[in-house]
């Protein structure tokens, strides 16, 4: 694939690192953390919500909370976050 004015590409791409059933334990250990961080949070949303209405607030904070913990931690689980693909870039 070339673009008008351009050959070829700027560099090739970097190797593709070999697949693994589990991430490294540092990351597994992060991410088991992180959604079971979730879990409380959604849970603490969960009760703040039936104990008085006027917690709405709260259990809106405490979800959002809840919904970026388990982001992490998935994104954890599954190898942690790579920014670039080449030592170039």
């Amino acid at each position: 694939m070339t673009l008008e004015g351009h050959e070829g590409t700027p560099h090739p791409p970097a190797d593709l690192d070999p697949r693994k059933l589990l991430p490294p334990f540092a990351l597994l250990w992060r991410a088991v953390l992180l959604l079971l961080g979730a879990g409380f949070a959604f849970l603490g949303a969960k009760e703040a919500v039936q104990y008085s209405w006027w917690l709405t607030p709260i259990a809106v904070v405490s979800a959002g909370v809840g919904v970026l913990a388990g982001w992490a931690g998935l994104i954890e689980i599954t190898g942690g976050e790579k920014f670039d693909d080449h030592p170039w870039v």
